[in-house]
């Protein structure tokens, strides 16, 4: 039975894959020849990114989600998720983070680091949604033109600002007790992994230090 932490994690290895993709077109690497399709299919696979994001939340607050929501199997649109997401856990973003090595009681201990800067923000997760959702349409004659050039000088930033939100993260759940991190390259395979930590209570912290004195 596949477990809603390996969904977390198979969301995390699809992203890797697409930012891989768009990666690879930014390089000039691969290209699909024409500008305007060039945009598109890169603004497709950017939209398809912050889907699995916003899923990737669903998943981490699935059992409050699915009493709102019965049929949150269907969902997909993330602004509407993120909406609904918000009204039951306001922490349910990814908090991007890096893993400070610390000495505790002449012990070493790895310490979390919360990143505050050049991540994508919520406020940037919804504009870039919105971008892209725009330009996996026709253009009509008798509207405003795009400047795609423009729009791809954007692409690198998006990706950039996506890595720093996903490279080691964290999501508290809506009980507050329990805590989802993420990272997208583990040492060894390089492969995305999720990790779900449970608060302990004072009794079983003082266990647990005894235990390691």
């Amino acid at each position: 039975m596949t477990t809603d932490i390996s969904k977390y994690r198979q969301n995390l290895f699809d992203i890797k894959k697409r930012v891989e993709v768009i990666s690879e077109h930014l390089q000039g690497i691969r290209n699909t020849k024409y500008l305007i399709t060039e945009v598109e299919f890169l603004c497709l696979q950017f939209r398809k990114v912050l889907e699995l994001i916003a899923l990737s939340s669903l998943i981490a607050n699935k059992d409050e989600y699915s009493k709102v929501h019965e049929k949150f199997s269907k969902h997909y649109n993330a602004r509407l998720i993120f909406q609904d997401l918000e009204r039951i856990n306001p922490d349910f973003y990814p908090i991007p983070s890096e893993q400070k090595l610390k000495m505790v009681d002449g012990k070493k201990v790895f310490d979390l680091e919360m990143i505050t800067e050049d991540y994508l923000t919520k406020e940037d997760f919804l504009s870039v949604y919105e971008k892209c959702g725009g330009l996996l349409h026709a253009e009509n004659p008798y509207g405003h033109k795009r400047d795609l050039n423009a729009i791809k000088l954007e692409f690198p930033v998006w990706k950039d600002k996506i890595i720093v939100l996903l490279n080691h993260h964290s999501i508290t759940l809506v009980d507050n007790e329990t805590l989802i991190i993420g990272l997208m390259e583990g040492k060894g395979d390089g492969l995305p992994y999720a990790f779900e930590f449970k608060k302990l209570n004072d009794a079983d912290a003082d266990s647990i230090k005894k235990g390691m004195e």
